[in-house]
């Protein structure tokens, strides 16, 4: 299982450092690994392609079709894990040991939710390969890491 935060799943539709290792990450696991993100990322990702889009960095027309695919990929491909008394669970104490940002504190409780309810079979995507946390966001990576999880950063593999 893959759980991707904002940071990196964003590299799906905007070129940018770290999008081609992502891609090839993606490749190397589709179709036999699930991936997940939390249900925020939603706005994170709209919101990272609305600035491309004010700011000019992006046409109008590759707008469109960045939408889409994100659109697309939340249908086919991305799990979107609610935001729950359960997937929050960690949280609170996570920030209290990690200098954590709002976003970044909902996708690490998220993604120590996942693992830890897969490992106890509590959910229909138990996966034997375990969760491997994929974040572009240096101090995410670390807390991260603190907290016992595999970490892929793509923007260490470009």
């Amino acid at each position: 299982m893959l759980y991707l935060d904002a940071s990196a799943l964003v590299k799906r539709y905007v070129r940018e450092n770290g999008s081609d290792a992502l891609q090839q990450r993606l490749e190397m696991c589709a179709p036999k690994e699930r991936l997940f993100t939390s249900r925020i990322t939603y706005a994170e990702i709209h919101t990272v392609l609305g600035r491309k889009l004010r700011e000019g960095s992006v046409s109008r027309q590759d707008f469109s079709a960045m939408r889409e695919k994100f659109h697309q990929d939340l249908l086919d491909a991305v799990d979107l894990l609610e935001l729950s008394s359960a997937t929050l669970g960690p949280l609170p104490q996570l920030v209290v040991e990690h200098p954590l940002k709002t976003n970044d504190a909902v996708h690490l409780s998220a993604a120590l939710w996942l693992r830890d309810a897969a490992f106890l079979g509590l959910e229909d995507f138990a996966d034997e390969r375990g969760l491997e946390f994929v974040v572009c966001d240096r101090q995410l990576e670390r807390a991260a890491r603190r907290c016992g999880l595999t970490v892929y950063n793509p923007e260490k593999s470009s």
